[in-house]
Protein backbone atom coordinates (compact mmCIF):
# COMPACT_ATOMS: atom_id res chain seq x y z
CA UNK A 1 0.00 0.00 0.00
CA UNK A 2 2.49 2.50 0.99
CA UNK A 3 5.01 1.98 -1.96
CA UNK A 4 1.56 2.17 -4.47
CA UNK A 5 1.05 5.90 -2.83
CA UNK A 6 5.05 6.53 -3.28
CA UNK A 7 4.40 5.27 -7.13
CA UNK A 8 1.38 7.42 -7.61
CA UNK A 9 3.11 10.30 -5.48
CA UNK A 10 6.00 9.97 -8.37
CA UNK A 11 3.44 9.90 -11.59
CA UNK A 12 1.62 12.94 -10.17
CA UNK A 13 4.60 14.64 -9.63
CA UNK A 14 5.97 13.31 -13.10
CA UNK A 15 3.09 14.71 -14.80
CA UNK A 16 3.18 18.09 -13.40
CA UNK A 17 6.88 18.37 -14.55
CA UNK A 18 5.74 16.99 -17.76
CA UNK A 19 3.04 20.26 -17.71
CA UNK A 20 5.23 22.73 -16.82
CA UNK A 21 7.13 21.66 -19.65
CA UNK A 22 4.80 21.95 -22.05
CA UNK A 23 3.50 25.28 -21.20
CA UNK A 24 6.80 26.59 -21.02
CA UNK A 25 7.78 25.52 -24.60
CA UNK A 26 4.21 26.86 -25.78
CA UNK A 27 5.05 30.05 -24.23
CA UNK A 28 8.51 29.91 -26.07
CA UNK A 29 7.18 28.93 -29.56
CA UNK A 30 4.41 31.63 -29.25
CA UNK A 31 6.93 34.45 -29.02
CA UNK A 32 9.41 32.52 -31.50
CA UNK A 33 6.91 31.72 -33.67
CA UNK A 34 4.71 34.72 -33.94
CA UNK A 35 5.41 39.02 -34.14
CA UNK A 36 8.69 40.93 -34.00
CA UNK A 37 10.78 37.64 -34.10
CA UNK A 38 8.50 36.00 -36.88
CA UNK A 39 9.16 39.23 -39.16
CA UNK A 40 12.93 39.82 -38.35
CA UNK A 41 13.50 36.00 -39.28
CA UNK A 42 11.98 36.83 -42.56
CA UNK A 43 13.68 39.89 -43.10
CA UNK A 44 16.86 38.12 -42.33
CA UNK A 45 16.44 35.59 -45.06
CA UNK A 46 15.05 37.94 -47.48
CA UNK A 47 17.80 40.45 -47.28
CA UNK A 48 20.67 37.45 -47.66
CA UNK A 49 19.11 35.91 -50.54
CA UNK A 50 18.94 38.93 -52.46
CA UNK A 51 21.86 40.20 -51.48
CA UNK A 52 23.95 37.19 -51.98
CA UNK A 53 22.21 36.43 -55.24
CA UNK A 54 22.98 40.16 -56.55
CA UNK A 55 26.49 39.40 -55.68
CA UNK A 56 26.60 36.29 -57.46
CA UNK A 57 25.27 38.39 -60.11
CA UNK A 58 27.23 40.73 -60.58
CA UNK A 59 30.52 39.30 -59.80
CA UNK A 60 29.99 36.90 -62.69
CA UNK A 61 28.77 39.83 -65.23
CA UNK A 62 30.70 42.68 -64.02
CA UNK A 63 33.87 41.87 -62.45
CA UNK A 64 36.85 40.88 -65.45
CA UNK A 65 40.04 40.69 -65.43
CA UNK A 66 41.92 43.57 -67.83
CA UNK A 67 41.96 42.64 -71.40
CA UNK A 68 44.90 41.88 -73.34
CA UNK A 69 46.89 39.76 -71.12
CA UNK A 70 49.81 37.81 -72.12
CA UNK A 71 48.92 34.04 -73.02
CA UNK A 72 50.27 33.03 -69.68
CA UNK A 73 48.49 35.60 -67.59
CA UNK A 74 45.03 34.41 -69.47
CA UNK A 75 45.31 30.93 -68.79
CA UNK A 76 46.20 31.71 -65.04
CA UNK A 77 42.61 33.10 -64.97
CA UNK A 78 40.60 31.23 -67.14
CA UNK A 79 41.49 28.33 -66.23
CA UNK A 80 38.30 27.44 -63.44
CA UNK A 81 36.62 30.32 -63.86
CA UNK A 82 35.63 32.17 -61.08
CA UNK A 83 34.53 28.88 -59.29
CA UNK A 84 38.23 28.35 -58.22
CA UNK A 85 37.45 30.71 -55.46
CA UNK A 86 36.41 29.42 -52.22
CA UNK A 87 35.32 32.84 -51.96
CA UNK A 88 32.68 32.83 -54.70
CA UNK A 89 31.77 29.26 -53.92
CA UNK A 90 31.09 30.32 -50.17
CA UNK A 91 28.37 33.18 -51.71
CA UNK A 92 26.58 30.34 -53.60
CA UNK A 93 26.47 28.41 -50.31
CA UNK A 94 24.94 31.25 -48.90
CA UNK A 95 22.35 32.18 -51.49
CA UNK A 96 21.48 28.83 -50.76
CA UNK A 97 21.14 28.49 -48.03
CA UNK A 98 19.25 32.03 -47.26
CA UNK A 99 16.40 30.33 -49.86
CA UNK A 100 15.93 27.33 -48.17
CA UNK A 101 15.61 29.20 -45.15
CA UNK A 102 13.60 31.78 -46.79
CA UNK A 103 11.72 28.95 -48.06
CA UNK A 104 11.00 27.25 -44.99
CA UNK A 105 9.97 30.71 -43.39
CA UNK A 106 7.11 30.20 -45.64
CA UNK A 107 6.20 26.42 -46.09
CA UNK A 108 7.83 24.62 -43.18
CA UNK A 109 8.20 25.10 -39.65
CA UNK A 110 10.24 27.60 -37.35
CA UNK A 111 9.06 25.88 -33.71
CA UNK A 112 11.16 24.82 -31.05
CA UNK A 113 10.77 20.90 -31.25
CA UNK A 114 12.93 17.96 -31.92
CA UNK A 115 14.19 17.26 -35.19
CA UNK A 116 12.28 14.18 -36.21
CA UNK A 117 8.53 16.23 -35.51
CA UNK A 118 10.15 18.58 -38.33
CA UNK A 119 9.57 18.84 -42.02
CA UNK A 120 12.10 18.10 -44.55
CA UNK A 121 12.56 21.46 -45.85
CA UNK A 122 13.54 22.53 -42.18
CA UNK A 123 15.94 19.55 -41.64
CA UNK A 124 17.80 20.50 -45.12
CA UNK A 125 18.14 24.54 -43.19
CA UNK A 126 19.55 23.26 -40.02
CA UNK A 127 21.92 20.86 -41.57
CA UNK A 128 22.92 23.40 -44.24
CA UNK A 129 23.75 26.04 -41.71
CA UNK A 130 25.93 23.66 -39.32
CA UNK A 131 27.58 21.71 -42.00
CA UNK A 132 28.74 24.33 -44.65
CA UNK A 133 26.84 28.16 -44.23
CA UNK A 134 28.53 29.01 -40.99
CA UNK A 135 31.57 26.90 -40.63
CA UNK A 136 33.31 28.21 -44.53
CA UNK A 137 31.12 32.03 -43.98
CA UNK A 138 33.67 32.17 -40.46
CA UNK A 139 36.53 30.55 -42.84
CA UNK A 140 36.75 33.10 -45.62
CA UNK A 141 35.69 35.74 -43.12
CA UNK A 142 38.16 35.49 -41.10
CA UNK A 143 40.91 34.27 -42.98
CA UNK A 144 40.24 36.70 -45.46
CA UNK A 145 41.22 39.86 -43.02
CA UNK A 146 43.61 38.40 -41.30
CA UNK A 147 45.35 38.10 -44.41
CA UNK A 148 44.64 41.42 -45.98
CA UNK A 149 45.73 43.16 -42.69
CA UNK A 150 49.32 41.51 -42.91
CA UNK A 151 49.87 42.04 -46.19
CA UNK A 152 47.31 42.04 -49.02
CA UNK A 153 49.15 41.75 -51.98
CA UNK A 154 48.86 38.29 -50.68
CA UNK A 155 44.89 37.64 -51.02
CA UNK A 156 43.37 40.31 -52.55
CA UNK A 157 46.11 42.71 -54.99
CA UNK A 158 45.84 46.48 -54.81
CA UNK A 159 45.16 45.90 -58.79
CA UNK A 160 41.82 44.32 -58.20
CA UNK A 161 40.80 47.44 -56.82
CA UNK A 162 40.01 48.98 -60.19
CA UNK A 163 37.22 46.24 -60.70
CA UNK A 164 36.03 44.83 -57.61
CA UNK A 165 34.35 47.48 -55.66
CA UNK A 166 34.50 47.62 -52.27
CA UNK A 167 30.59 47.61 -51.53
CA UNK A 168 30.79 43.29 -53.54
CA UNK A 169 34.24 42.82 -51.20
CA UNK A 170 32.04 43.36 -48.01
CA UNK A 171 29.14 40.77 -49.03
CA UNK A 172 31.58 38.49 -50.17
CA UNK A 173 34.14 38.51 -47.19
CA UNK A 174 32.34 40.30 -44.46
CA UNK A 175 28.70 40.07 -44.86
CA UNK A 176 28.79 36.46 -45.42
CA UNK A 177 29.77 36.12 -41.86
CA UNK A 178 27.83 38.44 -40.38
CA UNK A 179 24.13 37.51 -41.41
CA UNK A 180 25.65 34.06 -40.07
CA UNK A 181 25.85 35.20 -36.48
CA UNK A 182 22.31 37.00 -36.78
CA UNK A 183 21.05 33.91 -38.41
CA UNK A 184 21.94 32.12 -35.08
CA UNK A 185 20.54 34.42 -33.03
CA UNK A 186 17.31 34.54 -35.03
CA UNK A 187 16.16 30.75 -35.96
CA UNK A 188 16.20 27.98 -33.20
CA UNK A 189 17.82 24.52 -34.73
CA UNK A 190 19.58 21.57 -32.98
CA UNK A 191 22.75 20.90 -34.17
CA UNK A 192 23.27 17.37 -36.12
CA UNK A 193 25.38 14.74 -34.46
CA UNK A 194 29.15 15.54 -34.64
CA UNK A 195 29.84 12.24 -36.83
CA UNK A 196 26.91 13.94 -39.34
CA UNK A 197 27.86 17.58 -39.28
CA UNK A 198 31.66 17.04 -39.47
CA UNK A 199 31.52 14.98 -42.49
CA UNK A 200 29.70 17.27 -44.03
CA UNK A 201 31.96 20.20 -43.31
CA UNK A 202 34.93 18.14 -44.08
CA UNK A 203 34.12 16.48 -47.65
CA UNK A 204 33.18 20.01 -48.88
CA UNK A 205 37.10 21.35 -47.92
CA UNK A 206 38.77 18.35 -48.67
CA UNK A 207 36.77 18.31 -52.28
CA UNK A 208 37.53 22.12 -52.74
CA UNK A 209 41.22 21.28 -51.61
CA UNK A 210 41.78 18.74 -54.64
CA UNK A 211 39.62 21.68 -57.05
CA UNK A 212 42.83 23.58 -56.15
CA UNK A 213 45.04 21.08 -57.32
CA UNK A 214 43.60 20.37 -60.85
CA UNK A 215 43.15 24.33 -61.25
CA UNK A 216 47.17 24.49 -60.34
CA UNK A 217 47.54 21.63 -62.53
CA UNK A 218 45.94 22.58 -65.93
CA UNK A 219 46.81 26.27 -65.12
CA UNK A 220 50.75 26.17 -63.82
CA UNK A 221 48.97 28.67 -61.07
CA UNK A 222 47.93 28.29 -57.42
CA UNK A 223 44.47 29.75 -56.93
CA UNK A 224 45.90 32.60 -54.43
CA UNK A 225 49.00 34.05 -54.65
CA UNK A 226 50.04 33.26 -51.17
CA UNK A 227 50.41 29.67 -52.07
CA UNK A 228 52.71 31.08 -54.69
CA UNK A 229 55.63 32.34 -52.05
CA UNK A 230 55.36 28.99 -49.95
CA UNK A 231 57.70 26.28 -50.20
CA UNK A 232 56.26 23.17 -50.44
CA UNK A 233 56.21 21.96 -46.62
CA UNK A 234 54.69 25.32 -45.82
CA UNK A 235 52.23 25.18 -48.83
CA UNK A 236 50.72 21.53 -47.37
CA UNK A 237 50.91 22.97 -43.86
CA UNK A 238 48.81 26.05 -44.84
CA UNK A 239 46.29 24.11 -46.75
CA UNK A 240 46.13 22.07 -43.91
CA UNK A 241 45.75 24.58 -41.12
CA UNK A 242 42.77 25.72 -43.88
CA UNK A 243 40.84 22.22 -43.14
CA UNK A 244 41.73 22.59 -39.97
CA UNK A 245 40.73 25.69 -38.93
CA UNK A 246 36.95 25.39 -40.70
CA UNK A 247 36.22 22.69 -38.26
CA UNK A 248 37.48 24.65 -35.67
CA UNK A 249 34.33 26.96 -37.35
CA UNK A 250 31.94 24.11 -36.95
CA UNK A 251 32.58 23.65 -33.25
CA UNK A 252 32.22 27.81 -33.00
CA UNK A 253 29.20 27.97 -34.54
CA UNK A 254 27.73 24.50 -32.17
CA UNK A 255 28.97 26.06 -29.70
CA UNK A 256 27.24 29.29 -30.08
CA UNK A 257 24.11 27.76 -31.10
CA UNK A 258 24.14 25.76 -27.79
CA UNK A 259 24.81 28.82 -25.73
CA UNK A 260 22.41 31.22 -27.43
CA UNK A 261 19.39 28.40 -27.14
CA UNK A 262 20.51 26.77 -24.31
CA UNK A 263 16.85 26.81 -21.71
CA UNK A 264 15.13 25.78 -25.05
CA UNK A 265 17.48 23.16 -25.73
CA UNK A 266 16.97 22.05 -22.10
CA UNK A 267 13.73 21.95 -22.13
CA UNK A 268 13.59 19.67 -24.76
CA UNK A 269 15.98 17.40 -23.30
CA UNK A 270 13.79 17.53 -20.64
CA UNK A 271 10.72 16.49 -22.68
CA UNK A 272 12.40 13.99 -24.55
CA UNK A 273 13.45 12.14 -21.01
CA UNK A 274 10.01 12.15 -19.88
CA UNK A 275 8.64 10.80 -23.07
CA UNK A 276 11.57 7.53 -23.30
Amino acid sequence: MTKSKKRLKEELVAKAQATVVEERLTTTNDAYTQGAFCYLRLLTHTIGLLQFAYGIYYHWFNVHWPQHLQDEEELKTRWGGKFKYLTFLDVIVQALYHLVALLNDIMGSNAVGPPRTMPGIRKLRDYMFAAWAFPIAHNVCISFWVIYAYDRELIFPSALDAIFPNWLNHIVHTNVAMLGILDMFTCFRQYPSRTAGLTGTIAFMVLYLIWMHIVRFFSGHWVYPLLEVLNLPMRYFMLSAMLAFTVCCYFLGEFLNNTIWSPELRLLKIKNAKSE
